[in-house]
């Protein structure tokens, strides 16, 4: 148990609401990946964070005057983890009253300690052969692929009711399947999605799945080629497709190539077909 020694009289902390920043494109995080909070044991109060999720997670302080990050935890799946301990005098409700004025908590699914990409690994398109499928939206565009998260995502035109396939083998981590609604910004977090874990620690995620249109549940391993989900329409989208994205730690996404497609970036407009 990694802990953090504290002294009341220099530090105050709190917890956010929201963990990091939001993107256009994709849901960053959901309250139920973890709990965290103050706990009181004896004489002692500790600042703890639980796991839900099967995947690690990586929680991360940073300053609110500097925004600069003051330290990192590795929270491994399912467990629990003493952020900071404070011993002595338990401090009155206005310690953890004031825990927003100069910390700001954050986390990430993965941590950089167990995630080491393969970028040759050739990926299978995520949808069923003998069917080619346009490409919306490629690496870098304007529209939404241009942040550090979704620079390298591909969102491909499947109509809703159309399968989804995995592109890599690994273990279910994340299963989001109980929205229904399509629209504006205002819903940038009910876009149901399944994430994968692969075996060298990166995630892939499946978004606009349609409504309990998810075919595999958390903690399931599934192959390669698999049917894992139904495409749909719902979350911050202007159409149905199937925005698909593998990460390294910290939500960064990493560059892909495709079986079938050795060396070349699939092009927006541009329609392609699985490779066995």
């Amino acid at each position: 148990m990694r802990e953090i020694y504290i002294t009341i009289t220099f530090i105050f902390i709190s917890i956010l609401n929201c963990f990091g920043q939001k993107q256009k494109d994709e849901p960053v995080t959901y309250l139920d990946d973890l709990s965290i909070g103050w706990v009181k044991d004896s004489d002692t109060l500790l600042f703890r964070a639980t796991s839900k999720v099967l995947v690690p997670i990586e929680i991360y302080f940073t300053s609110e005057e500097n925004k600069q990050e003051l330290n990192s935890f590795l929270l491994k799946p399912k467990d629990s983890l003493a952020l900071l301990t404070y011993f002595g005098e338990l401090p009155d409700s206005i310690f953890t009253a004031r825990f927003a004025d100069s910390v700001r908590v954050g986390y990430f699914l993965g941590h950089k300690s167990l995630i080491a990409p393969d970028l040759d690994y050739l990926y299978r398109l995520p949808f069923k052969s003998n069917k080619k499928y346009e490409v919306s939206q490629s690496f870098n565009d304007k529209f939404s692929h241009n942040s550090s998260r979704s620079r390298y995502a591909i969102d491909f035109q499947l109509d809703v009711g159309e399968p989804v396939f995995a592109a890599r083998e690994g273990t279910v981590v994340k299963v989001i399947d109980w929205f229904s609604k399509q629209g504006g910004e205002e819903l940038i977090d009910a876009a149901n999605k399944i994430v994968i874990m692969h075996s060298d620690g990166t995630l892939a995620s499946y978004v606009h799945l349609d409504f309990k249109g998810s075919l595999v549940k958390e903690g399931e391993w599934v192959e390669r080629g698999q049917k894992i989900g139904i495409s749909g329409l719902t979350g911050f989208t202007r159409g149905p497709h199937l925005h698909f994205v593998v990460r390294k730690e910290r939500d960064i996404s990493i560059p892909i190539a495709f079986k079938g497609y050795e060396g070349k970036m699939l092009k927006k407009g541009k329609r392609y077909q699985v490779v066995e």
